[in-house]
């Protein structure tokens, strides 16, 4: 079986940008009240505006040097890899690869397949792919994936993702009942 798994919010703890923004941008962003995914609409700013000033400032590169890991995902994806095929297809920009590869490196993560799609578009890298299942936590990308492909996706639960789902997205609240999940969609090899 193919699993393809979103980095921000699925691998790095979701709370991660938004406390980088408190930290350092001067919000002041309840994590369990966060409503939105997109981070600009906790400024005074347009998406575009913004991820210009998170760029030029630095300040992208920053949220992902410092996004923790969630719980218990190192042990889950090396043994995951050891009876899966494991992708990590991210919306990060190509731009920021090699950042992401030594943050994957210092967490200790297996590597075999990352795809930068630079945007949230990923049903062509699910169709391309052949993948089986994907795991993310932005409902918008569950909701297209689960519906132009068909494929079975598991949802991280996170506040700005608590809506209805259609039947084949499965909400899970950890990497341990994630883990459960899969291996009642596949078979362990």
């Amino acid at each position: 079986m193919k699993i393809g798994i979103d980095i921000d919010g699925t691998i790095t703890h979701p709370s991660s940008c938004f406390n980088y923004m408190n930290k350092y941008l001067g919000t002041s962003i309840d994590f369990e009240m966060a409503s939105e995914y997109e981070l600009h609409t906790y400024t005074d700013m347009e998406q575009i505006e913004f991820w210009e000033f998170m760029v030029k400032s630095g300040h992208e590169l920053g949220i992902y040097r410092e996004s923790i890991p969630q719980e218990l995902v190192k042990q889950h994806l090396w043994a995951l890899r050891k009876q899966y095929d494991l992708h990590y297809v991210t919306a990060r920009s190509e731009i920021v690869r090699p950042v992401t590869e030594e943050w994957i490196k210092q967490h200790e993560l297996p590597l075999d397949s990352l795809i930068m799609t630079g945007s949230h578009d990923k049903v062509q890298v699910v169709r391309d792919l052949s993948l089986d299942l994907f795991m993310e936590d932005r409902l918008e990308n569950a909701i297209q994936i689960a519906e132009d492909t068909s494929i079975p996706v598991i949802l991280f639960d996170a506040p700005y993702n608590r809506r209805p789902l259609p039947e084949n997205i499965v909400r899970v609240s950890s990497w341990d009942e994630a883990v459960q999940t899969i291996h009642k969609f596949a078979p362990i090899r």
